[in-house]
């Protein structure tokens, strides 16, 4: 029997997504269900930054209870780099694409898993598997 322990991520919840899964949303709460059967949830430590940068107070303790739930991936030179290169080709057809969304993007590239988010404009990016929230 294989421990959670030695589990791999099944997937990266992008910040919509897990801040709908705070709002007790549905869809979010079964889509998440779903892949934590899979494997490892995993998240951006961005995505700590902008679930914070929004959140009231009295939404701490779920908030930290749910992120501390989840992989947390720290953005290292290698993710940084690659999300570096990534948006270098948008931006030479006059496409901006959000710092924050490329790392995301970036991060899960690095670990070969699929990308659950509503904001699949934010995520041009073809090598880039995204599973669109809503749809599950």
């Amino acid at each position: 029997m294989q421990s959670s322990r030695a589990k791999s991520i099944s997937c990266f919840v992008d910040t919509d997504v897990a801040i709908d899964f705070l709002r007790r949303c549905d869809y979010a709460q079964k889509l998440l269900e779903h892949w934590a059967g899979e494997g490892l949830l995993a998240i951006s430590t961005l995505t700590h930054l902008e679930i914070y940068q929004g959140m009231r107070a009295s939404e701490e303790g779920a908030t930290k209870a749910f992120l501390d739930g989840l992989m947390s991936v720290v953005v290292d030179v290698p993710i940084a780099r690659r999300a570096g290169r990534m948006l270098g080709e948008p931006r030479s057809k006059g496409l901006t694409i959000g710092i924050a969304d490329a790392i995301i993007a970036a991060t899960a590239l690095q670990f070969g898993v699929p990308l659950l988010t509503n904001n699949v404009g934010h995520y041009p990016f073809p090598d880039l598997k995204v599973i669109r929230g809503l749809e599950i």
